[in-house]
């Protein structure tokens, strides 16, 4: 009976010390989950592991974990300003391509209007051009008709002073 004791002492022992492990780990567990993060599987391994391990886990995150929530929230904060500026950056560019597009629908109102402008005084020029041309066609044509006229009025004139001057010898 005697062994039996001391094999159920050595077993009470055994178990107690297993349940303490248990318990260390849980309180491990506890603290790692309190801190929001997702170690479950590292906290799996470290069942198999030594408490010292699961002990120096957890201290490292205590130790590590507020900088790294700190830093969390300010790349939150900074992709959310990030996104803002993109927003509004996209809506500045939005607004300008719009304003281009209104400039250039202006731009090539206005080539429409002064293409129509220059093929009006380009045509206007023309009829400019054809009735001067005319014009000098019938001025040199009156000059010729006042030429001839006056030609002939002087042969008349000289044709009646010379009948004048005739008779006068007579």
């Amino acid at each position: 009976m005697l062994k039996s004791s001391n094999f159920n002492s050595e077993q009470l022992a055994a178990d107690q010390t297993a349940s303490d492990q248990r318990n260390r780990l849980n309180a491990a567990t506890k603290a790692t989950t309190d801190n929001s993060t997702c170690w479950s599987a590292i906290n799996q391994d470290a069942l198999g592991g030594s408490l010292a391990a699961v002990q120096l886990s957890a201290g490292v995150l205590q130790i590590a974990e507020p900088p790294l929530d700190r830093v969390r929230s300010q790349l939150r904060e900074l992709i959310g300003k990030q996104n803002k500026i993109y927003i509004d950056l996209s809506k500045e560019k939005y607004k300008l391509d719009c304003s281009e597009v209104a400039r250039l629908n202006d731009m090539m109102g206005d080539v429409k209007r002064y293409k129509e402008k220059l093929t009006r005084v380009k045509r206007e020029m023309q009829g400019i051009y054809q009735r001067t041309k005319e014009l000098k066609k019938r001025a040199a044509n009156v000059a010729a008709c006042k030429q001839r006229d006056y030609q002939r009025k002087l042969e008349r004139q000289q044709h009646e002073e010379s009948l004048i001057g005739s008779q006068k010898t007579q």
